[in-house]
């Protein structure tokens, strides 16, 4: 079971580190195709962030949540 992670005296989930990774990491990677230009051809930008969030969840939870 992973542990809570501890800054001073408080305590954090491994989740909590894990979405806000990951949202830093959707929140850039939107921001860079914004301004390459490749927005204008996702049809549904929300549902797209979404999935970048689901993936990059994903993927950093394989590194920090080790059971």
């Amino acid at each position: 079971m992973p542990q809570e992670i501890v800054f001073g005296e408080i305590y954090l989930s491994p989740l909590l580190i894990v979405l806000t990774l990951a949202y830093l990491s959707t929140y850039s990677v939107s921001h860079i195709m914004i301004k390459l230009g490749l927005y204008k051809y996702i049809a549904a930008p929300a549902i797209a962030e979404l999935s970048l969030l689901v993936i990059f969840s994903s993927i950093i939870a394989q590194f920090i949540l080790v059971i």
